[in-house]
């Protein structure tokens, strides 16, 4: 994407370009309602402008989205896109039809640093943060290219860590919860954290707070050391401190993501500690069964211990939720969002959106 680029643009950065421009601060409202609610690709489309103003913008910005996609459905109705960025890197989201509607997957990041060790997307390692438009361009595409009507909802679970990548998180959500943006409630969009805190409460500070999940997967700081590296520099009693700091509405819950992993975090005993150390938090479990691949070295828990882990959460009171995930035949499920990584100067081939 080009630093020309609108797409992208917050309506307090269009209130800048077009101030520059000598226009009046209405003018970046109308472009921004051009932008994404309307969804218009061309500068030329934005009818209430005046022309001198189109012909102006059109000499200087462009608007760029991301139009290089494949897609790969699975047999449960969800489908995997994979778009092609400039430099050649690749990114992940998922489309999933929910029983709650329509639900979007997204990435911040090519890749991600927390080395979590049940994860592909962590073998990648970090290779750098997305930009506003390429985070609000996937919902963008997707929506369009899936003709979604109406609000849907948003989970930034894809690829990366979406607190490692704050200022453009912010972004996103100035444009997805903008009444002229996408016009999603802050309860339609979810932000998923590995338990980075200090960035966890300055994303608290966010005036319109989007509801926040965080991956737990451990009962014990020893465990979640060897699961999750990011536990050594907070660990659970600094990351459950933070939570019980959050400003959660009243009638809104935490989410905790607790990825089962086989013969590691599974027992009844990892359920009890789990139930201890959540004791007054306003919270609900997502019980996530490992999805088994040849790439990691982890085992997908038995029926029996999640039936088991599931009923000590339901006698202590803690709703809970077995998700078996989405997408897991074509590599769209939970822990499975990786790419290769291009070799350098490498060609960029453009790929053409596949029905």
């Amino acid at each position: 994407m080009t630093t020309n680029n609108l797409f992208g643009q917050t309506e307090s950065q269009l209130h800048k370009i077009l101030a520059d421009q000598g226009e009046p601060a209405y003018r970046a409202q109308q472009v921004f309602a051009w932008l994404y609610k309307h969804r218009t690709a061309h500068i030329s489309g934005m009818t209430n402008l005046p022309k001198t103003l189109r012909d102006r913008l059109q000499g200087q910005f462009t608007i760029q989205r991301l139009d290089r996609f494949q897609k790969f459905p699975s047999n449960d109705g969800s489908i995997k896109y994979v778009f092609q960025l400039e430099d050649g890197h690749s990114i992940e989201a998922v489309y999933m039809v929910m029983r709650k509607g329509i639900t979007l997957c997204l990435s911040s990041q090519v890749g991600c640093a927390q080395a979590c060790s049940f994860c592909q997307t962590a073998q990648m390692g970090f290779i750098r943060n997305l930009k506003p438009e390429e985070i609000i361009g996937q919902a963008e595409a997707i929506t369009r290219d899936q003709e979604v009507e109406g609000p849907f909802n948003v989970v930034m679970m894809g690829m990366g860590e979406p607190l490692l990548n704050l200022p453009n998180l912010i972004k996103t959500l100035d444009v997805l919860l903008h009444p002229d943006g996408f016009d999603l409630s802050p309860k339609r969009v979810t932000v998923s954290t590995s338990g980075h805190v200090r960035n966890l409460l300055e994303l608290a500070k966010y005036p319109k707070l989007p509801r926040i999940a965080i991956s737990l997967n451990a009962s014990n700081d020893d465990q979640r050391n060897e699961l999750m590296p990011v536990n050594e520099r907070w660990p659970i009693a600094e990351l459950l401190d933070a939570c019980r700091q959050l400003p959660i509405p009243p009638r809104d819950r935490i989410t905790f993501e607790y990825v089962l992993l086989g013969g590691i975090n599974d027992s009844v005993a990892d359920a009890k500690r789990v139930v201890k150390l959540l004791q007054g938090l306003r919270c609900k479990i997502n019980l996530i069964p490992f999805n088994q691949t040849p790439q990691l070295p982890y085992q997908q828990p038995l029926d029996q211990a999640i039936e088991a882990f599931h009923q000590v959460l339901e006698r202590a009171g803690i709703i809970n939720t077995i998700r078996w995930s989405k997408g897991r035949d074509v590599g769209a499920a939970c822990g499975q969002l990786a790419t290769p990584i291009p070799k350098p100067g490498a060609r960029i081939h453009p790929i053409a959106p596949q029905v």
